[in-house]
């Protein structure tokens, strides 16, 4: 990530700062994960509370805490109402100062999979950033885009989700200039009841893409007329097995290993 001051910092999460205003170069959520000028989020979810580590990041040494509550330790500290949005909202202040631009992918199947080879394309001619493994929730999107550089160009993200709700925020953090929705599948019924549920989440995706950004279907896919509103007015590429359609989304990356001249989709990144 940029440095940042912890009073920048705290101006970002509308929290308060107590100590001494310091330069930060790293933010981790990991007390073991903690290294030189890192500053430490304690987050609280429903089933863990990461305040019991403070203690041993502390000890770790990092030179900051965020946190939800007032703490005893003799170190920087800001206090926020809640930590988890507190960190969404310094990576979206992080991704719009630096300003990448970002191709979002979810679907129900096979998105980690496009993800990591639309990366491995990018990045032989690019600095970038991606999402590793299957970081791809409320947690792992805003850890991904604190990674950003200044000199970074492009994103790849991928976005999750087993409950309503979560691709709406997660794209409202990565404002992508691009989208793909791989497909509509059987999968997290548990969480969305149906395939329409499905569908619906989905297409969250489209919730905060850029003005002039590219939307790119399948057109296989389960209930594509829900979408009608949200595409309207955007420009859309279609691929297709069963409709038999011109695959443009990565003309499947060009069998992969034929890369010449990076693919039509970069082409339009760069555009």
């Amino acid at each position: 990530m940029i440095p940042m001051s912890l009073k920048k910092i705290a101006n970002i999460t509308n929290g308060l700062l107590y100590g001494e205003n310091k330069i930060i170069n790293n933010i981790s959520i990991n007390s073991k994960e903690i290294t030189t000028n890192t500053l430490f989020i304690a987050l609280k979810g429903k089933k863990f509370d990461a305040h019991i580590f403070i203690k041993e990041a502390v000890k770790k040494k990092c030179s900051a805490i965020l946190t939800n509550k007032k703490i005893i330790y003799c170190i920087s500290y800001i206090i926020v109402q809640d930590s988890t949005i507190a960190l969404a909202k310094i990576a979206t202040y992080l991704r719009n100062k630096i300003n990448p631009k970002i191709l979002a992918i979810t679907g129900s199947c096979g998105k980690t999979s496009v993800k990591e080879m639309t990366a491995s394309i990018l990045k032989k001619r690019h600095n970038i950033i991606y999402t590793i493994h299957n970081e791809n929730n409320h947690i792992g999107v805003p850890i991904t885009l604190l990674k950003l550089k200044e000199t970074d160009k492009y994103g790849v993200i991928e976005l999750g989700t087993n409950h309503p709700g979560e691709i709406r925020y997660t794209s409202k953090i990565t404002q992508p200039n691009i989208v793909l929705i791989n497909n509509i599948y059987y999968s997290h019924l548990e969480g969305f009841k149906s395939l329409l549920g499905i569908s619906k989440e989905k297409s969250e995706i489209l919730s905060y893409l850029k003005n002039n950004g590219i939307v790119v279907i399948n057109l296989d896919s389960h209930h594509l007329s829900q979408w009608t509103k949200k595409i309207k007015n955007k420009k859309i590429l279609y691929f297709s097995i069963e409709k038999k359609k011109k695959v443009i989304f990565l003309l499947l990356i060009l069998k992969l290993m034929q890369i010449k001249h990076v693919l039509l989709c970069i082409h339009h990144l760069e555009q």
